[in-house]
């Protein structure tokens, strides 16, 4: 029975993401700050309500490989379809407080050294709502690789109803992405609050004005 749960899981994941690759390819999309994006790896991060519509655009502004972070269980079952389909490498972890993320982690930082880019949901996989977790920013750190902001925006737009109101555009939606300018964590950089404040004011001040647009 579980692993009809998962297969079930994986194709709806898989549908998610054929969804966005339709909106992205009917829509019309605007591009705001290509010229800011440096030629390397990136660690390319914004709210997770932006995912359905930014996995399906990533590969369009970036031919590197890309990977991603998973949660475990169904929702992990559901992600592994999504990321597939979208071409993505996924690396699985584990439930929050519990196991050991060294596997996954270990996994994202050999993609970063060998020319890949990864994307993250810096308030997910479960939020609170853009509550921004630190664990992008220590990748940074370790790798001195550079972070990119990513503000998405969609008109019309549903939400969908649950913790970060995930944002769904219609076909033939008009979508704008603005792209942040690149920045470096420092070794010595402290990830206390302070600095995850100003990460959230980046997200939000890029994510303004993308809908500005729209």
């Amino acid at each position: 029975m579980n692993g009809l749960i998962e297969h079930a899981a994986y194709q709806w994941g898989r549908w998610i993401a054929a969804y966005g690759q339709h909106v992205a390819e009917t829509g019309h999309v605007e591009w705001h700050g290509l010229e800011n994006i440096p030629d390397e790896p990136v660690i390319w991060f914004a709210w997770h309500g932006a995912n359905l519509i930014g996995l399906a655009l990533h590969h369009k502004i970036s031919n590197r490989p890309c990977q991603a972070f998973i949660p475990p269980g169904i929702v992990g079952a559901t992600m592994t379809g999504w990321l597939d389909r979208a071409q993505f490498e996924p690396a699985v972890l584990p439930e929050d407080g519990r196991g050991n993320a060294s596997a996954a982690l270990k996994t994202i930082l050999r993609g970063l050294s060998k020319d890949k880019d990864l994307v993250i949901a810096v308030d997910g996989p479960h939020g609170p709502s853009e509550r921004v977790r630190p664990g992008a920013f220590w990748l940074a750190r370790m790798t001195g690789r550079p972070l990119i902001a990513i503000g998405v925006a969609a008109r019309p737009v549903i939400r969908f109803p649950r913790w970060d109101r995930h944002m769904i555009p219609l076909p033939w939606s008009r979508v704008a992405v603005a792209v942040g300018k690149p920045f470096h964590v420092s070794k010595d950089q402290e990830l206390d609050q302070s600095f995850l404040n100003s990460i959230r004011d980046m997200i939000n001040s890029t994510s303004r004005f993308a809908w500005e647009i729209v």
